[in-house]
């Protein structure tokens, strides 16, 4: 070999020696985050990682000074080549003040396809998260485009973000799992997916009615919970993005069952993701009332437990005047003695009720006005008859069951006392 052979093998050697030493500081003290080297040709998710970390590479080699401008440029190719498996420097140069490196994969350039796995779901959310993932795979590999395998070697981790980036706004409270399997047509990304705590634990049903006894409404409370049952288990933050679609399937199914069908009753349902989850629904009926309920005295000697029963047909004679037809039934257990009351009302504002009735026996006219305040809210009902005398309730409603009330009737000796009601 001649002498000037020797002199380039060696120089060649030498360089190789100083990018390993160079790339081995660049890792160990990396540089500036402001990037002073600019590369082309690699996917866009991959530059500004690309970028610091030849930064960091020349900064070591500028610091240096020894070289000149274009041998420095060389060995930033060379430790470039040697970092970013799979790519080829296919040019380098200047431009200002800046390195530029135009990078190229190398022969044989991946030809990505992707595989979505969706989890075992129940239906109908299956359904909900195969809507989320589609069009996913196409907008994977698009970002893709042609990285090569070798890639992978240093660029899993930015290509891990990259997937949770794009599957995030679509997958809330999803983790997403990578697996890269070559086949003879290509490499294949498999993208499956794995919940991440917190979960849903439980779903409490509460359904309320100004209309429905309570009888009745303990069946709808097993219907959502049997609805309900396919979001027990799943992430809350994706739950609580498909906050829309739980409640118009627990309100679907509310519409679906015979009480709700035979008495003409609509449906709102409000659903809260937690882990305890509330799912709220009320169901009121345009067209029949009903209730029946069972009631107790304390401080009185002339009242004994009763139990009563409300059945009324609504209807509508003038726009915004809601009224109702009603036959109340109340039957005392000291003597059996039964009392009933046939009358009308209608509702003048929210929440307030007025109407006028005819109590047997006694054939008495009885003026009435009601008003409710809800669950856990105080309410008022005063009846005066034609005759002057005053019946006055005014009680505190301590769940959709239970409530207590100051109780007032004239026409005893007792007049005042204590009143304990639960709704059937």
């Amino acid at each position: 070999m001649s002498p000037t052979g020797t002199v380039i093998g060696n120089s060649r050697i030498f360089m190789r020696a100083v990018a390993v030493l160079i790339l081995a500081a660049a890792l160990l003290f990396p540089g500036p985050a402001k990037a002073s080297v600019v590369i082309e040709g690699a996917p866009l998710w991959l530059r500004e990682r690309m970028e610091r970390s030849a930064a960091s590479v020349w900064a070591e080699i500028r610091q240096g000074g020894s070289a000149s401008a274009n041998d420095s440029l060389r060995l930033l190719s060379l430790v470039a080549e040697r970092v970013f498996a799979g790519f080829d420097v296919a040019d380098s140069f200047y431009r200002g003040e800046k390195a530029v490196l135009q990078l190229r994969p190398q022969e044989g350039a991946a030809s990505w396809k992707v595989e979505i796995f969706t989890p075992q779901l129940a239906f109908p959310v299956d359904g909900w998260f195969r809507e989320d993932v589609s069009g996913l795979g196409e907008k994977i590999v698009s970002h893709l485009g042609h990285l090569p395998v070798d890639a992978l070697s240093w660029a899993d981790g930015p290509l891990k973000e990259l997937i949770d980036t794009l599957c995030s706004p679509r997958l809330p409270g999803w983790s997403a799992s990578l697996l890269v399997r070559l086949e003879k047509e290509g490499p294949i990304l498999r993208v499956s997916f794995v919940p991440k705590p917190p979960f849903v634990l439980a779903v409490v049903p509460r359904v309320s009615s100004d209309t429905l006894p309570v009888m009745l409404r303990s069946d709808l409370n097993e219907n959502i919970l049997r609805t309900l049952s396919p979001v027990v288990g799943l992430p809350i933050e994706w739950v609580s993005a498909h906050r829309d679609k739980v409640e118009e399937m627990a309100a679907g199914s509310l519409r679906q069952t015979n009480i709700v069908g035979n008495t003409r009753s609509a449906v709102e349902v409000s659903f809260k993701a937690a882990q305890i989850a509330a799912a709220d629904a009320f169901v009121d009926s345009p067209k029949y009332s009903v209730r029946a309920w069972v009631a107790a005295y304390a401080g009185s000697d002339t009242k004994y437990p009763e139990i009563g029963l409300h059945m009324g047909r609504k209807f509508l004679p003038v726009s915004g005047w809601d009224m109702e037809l009603y036959g109340e039934w109340i039957l005392s257990a000291n003597d059996f003695s039964l009392e009933s009351r046939w009358g009308i009302r209608w509702s003048p504002w929210k929440n307030i009720l007025a109407g006028v009735e005819r109590a047997f026996p006694g054939n008495v006219t009885w003026y009435r006005i009601w008003i409710e305040g809800g669950v856990r809210a105080p309410y008022l009902w005063w009846r005066i008859s034609e005759d002057g005398d005053h019946h006055v309730g005014a009680g505190y409603r301590l769940n959709q069951r239970i409530s207590l009330e100051i109780h007032y009737d004239g026409r005893d000796e007792d007049k005042v006392s204590i009143r304990a009601l639960s709704d059937l």
